[in-house]
């Protein structure tokens, strides 16, 4: 059965290859964007401008959407920010930013979509999280903070609605090929401070293990195997077999045994 799809974050990466997989499979597919015009096409799908970080801006857009279609069966959380940098070097103005793209902005669309959810009994929201919001990784820390929150965040949004017919899914995605890299924020102190040699080692191995990623294509078919299902499961991880031997080692390993496995991964020095 097609749906009617709302992608956020859906011009570049894998929101992008999400829209494009959607639009193939004969759904229709609007993805938002910050500075985009609503109303144009991109690659086949409509275009709906929509900055996640203001509540009149998220309103609007859906409102649009509903006006054209009466109703959206799904609406998929991509919209993101990508940090990195120390955490003592980084500033709370910068944490707020981050917190306020990758949580407030998915709780804010969610509240705007609901109502009409709960008035057709049916829905689906599925939230693009990171296999970094399963783990703390260095120099990433308020990264995977804000993907922790959007973890914790989905379980309890299942548990609230899923009374009204409403079913929630979790994406974690490991490494992709994206522009991430190009647009991550990096926290200017981290540039100058004590951290600042480590941080730019380690930070060009974040960068390589991108280029290297996987196809994001690949999350576009799951989305799509997704809306498909009729009791899809509350998680789902793709990506790489690293990623997915981190998760194991995380799952099966004792804290500090993970913390040095990967400390060694990425050449950390340990001051006994």
């Amino acid at each position: 059965m097609k749906k009617v799809v709302l992608i956020t974050g859906g011009t570049s990466g894998i929101g992008r290859a999400i829209c494009n997989v959607l639009r193939s499979r004969g759904h229709t597919v609007y993805g938002t964007g910050r500075s985009i015009s609503t109303g144009h096409q991109l690659d086949g799908y409509t275009l709906v401008q929509m900055d996640t970080n203001l509540d009149a801006s998220v309103v609007a857009a859906i409102e649009w959407i509903l006006a054209r279609e009466d109703k959206i069966d799904v609406l998929v959380n991509n919209a993101g920010k990508g940090m990195a940098g120390a955490i003592e070097d980084s500033s709370v103005n910068e944490i707020v930013d981050i917190f306020n793209t990758n949580v407030a902005g998915i709780i804010r669309t969610c509240q705007a979509v609901l109502p009409q959810m709960r008035k057709n009994k049916a829905g689906l929201i599925i939230n693009i999280s990171s296999v970094g919001g399963l783990m703390g990784l260095p120099y990433r820390g308020i990264y995977c903070a804000s993907k922790s929150a959007v973890e914790t965040i989905t379980e309890s949004l299942s548990q609230e609605i899923m009374q009204f017919g409403i079913k929630t899914v979790i994406i974690e995605p490991g490494d992709f090929r994206t522009n991430i890299n190009e647009n991550r924020y990096v926290s200017e102190k981290s540039l100058t401070s004590v951290y600042k040699q480590d941080f730019e080692r380690i930070h060009g191995i974040i960068n390589q293990e991108v280029a290297e990623g996987d196809d994001p294509e690949l999350i576009g078919q799951l989305v799509a195997k997704i809306i498909s299902k009729q009791n899809p499961k509350l998680r789902y991880n793709v990506g790489n077999i690293k990623s997915k031997l981190a998760l194991m080692a995380k799952r099966i390993l004792r804290n500090r045994w993970f913390e040095k496995l990967m400390m060694n991964h990425y050449k950390m020095k340990r001051n006994p």
